[in-house]
């Protein structure tokens, strides 16, 4: 970590994007909130959420978009068109102007995934390879550490000056991170060459090349399919939290605030150690070790008092971080620079649409399956992929990221 910090130009991308990671968590929040303020439906506020996931449907093309021009230039444009689009926002007076709202949302949901891809394959040029795990889990940390604080400040400043005033914060600072990037002038990016350009196979080719990359790739392969495998486990919680703090604590559901607040603690340092975690041990076992931590913390909660629920929230808000850097790191290290886009997106995908399709069928069986029995069956289930991660990595010849 230390030699990380020791790179000017990483610090100053790390600069620019903590700023504006912080006005992404102060608006989206925001956005469900006003909805709910303005139409008084809790089922409208939902489909905030639900614009902001729809973006992973279009993953090749935003994938092949960040592949086609330099990293850095894309996320600039990117910074500039989410400014405009967020300072639209302004417009809203009356329920009538809802559908502005929700193209600002999917218009956001589009932009973070963009933005997201392009940084991956920015700091995969900026970078030596045995520090992109320190690399992603600082970021990791930062915004999972903004979790707790960006949404509290963006509520305040909504509920004091209104929407928007969030808006001109958001769009602040996505000119501070267009500023930071301009400066970045001498990072390494991406370069193509023209007989790359010109392989055969057409748009089509070039859209699925992502998800074909990681499924011919056994370690990527397998890596990506337990991802998804968990976050399809991990959709179900979402309902089931809600029924453990009402039926199991007997507590208002504002107490779900205080289990993210240590979900937030754990998945800091989550955050700060990965990058260790997979030098010492590689990708595939660190992700093995976020996995089985994530297990752990479920089980916690089936006995449902104040004291292991708290302590579950810890232990899931660490592994967070861990698998996904792991996953994102591994992904990155075995794609080339020109595909490095496509390849996270691509990821992206396959790892959201069982997360997004879990959190229905969760929010269906609640109303039929005690909460104790979707927390045991999610902690199983992320048991066993831990163990089906270290079986896979027994037949890779070569453990992926290890070093000695």
């Amino acid at each position: 970590m230390r030699r990380l910090l020791r790179d000017r130009q990483f610090v100053l991308l790390f600069f620019g994007q903590a700023v504006n990671m912080f006005g992404d968590r102060a608006l989206l929040i925001v956005l469900a909130i006003f909805v709910k303020d303005l139409t008084g439906s809790d089922s409208m506020a939902g489909v905030v959420l639900v614009l902001l996931s729809l973006p992973s449907f279009i993953a090749p093309l935003t994938g092949l978009l960040v592949d086609r021009f330099p990293r850095r230039t894309t996320m600039i444009v990117n910074d500039l068109v989410a400014a405009v689009l967020v300072l639209s926002l302004l417009l809203v007076r009356h329920p009538g102007d809802l559908w502005i709202v929700f193209v600002v949302t999917f218009g956001y949901g589009v932009s973070n995934q963009v933005f997201n891809a392009a940084r991956g394959g920015l700091i995969h040029s900026m970078l030596p390879s045995e520090l992109l795990g320190d690399a992603n889990g600082l970021f990791g940390s930062f915004s999972q550490g903004l979790r707790i604080i960006g949404p509290l400040l963006g509520a305040a400043l909504f509920t004091a000056m209104g929407l928007s005033a969030v808006a001109v914060l958001d769009a602040g600072t996505f000119l501070v991170s267009v500023l930071v990037l301009l400066a970045l002038r001498r990072a390494p990016d991406l370069t193509r060459s023209g007989e790359r350009e010109r392989a055969p196979g057409g748009l089509t080719r070039d859209l699925t090349a992502g998800i074909r990359h990681i499924l011919r790739d056994a370690e990527l392969r397998a890596g990506v399919v337990a991802l998804g495998l968990a976050l399809g486990a991990a959709g179900l919680i979402n309902s089931a939290m809600f029924a453990a703090v009402d039926q199991g604590l007997d507590r208002p559901p504002a107490f779900v605030g205080v289990i993210a607040a240590f979900e937030g603690g754990g998945a800091i340092v989550g955050g700060l150690i990965t990058g260790t975690l997979i030098r010492r041990y590689g990708e595939q076992r660190t992700a093995a070790v976020g996995f089985a931590s994530s297990a752990l913390g479920l089980l916690l909660v089936i006995p449902t008092s104040v004291v292991s629920v708290c302590v579950s929230g810890v232990f899931v808000g660490l592994s967070i971080p861990v698998f996904m850097v792991a996953t994102t790191t591994l992904v990155q290290r075995r794609t080339e620079a020109g595909l490095q886009g496509r390849a996270l997106t691509a990821m992206d995908a396959l790892i959201d649409l069982p997360f997004v399709a879990s959190m229905a069928v969760g929010a269906f069986i609640i109303r039929f399956v005690e909460f104790r029995l979707i927390y045991a069956f999610s902690a199983v289930a992320f048991a066993a992929v831990a163990a089906y991660v270290l079986l896979s990595r027994r037949g890779s010849p070569v453990a992926a990221g290890e070093t000695g």
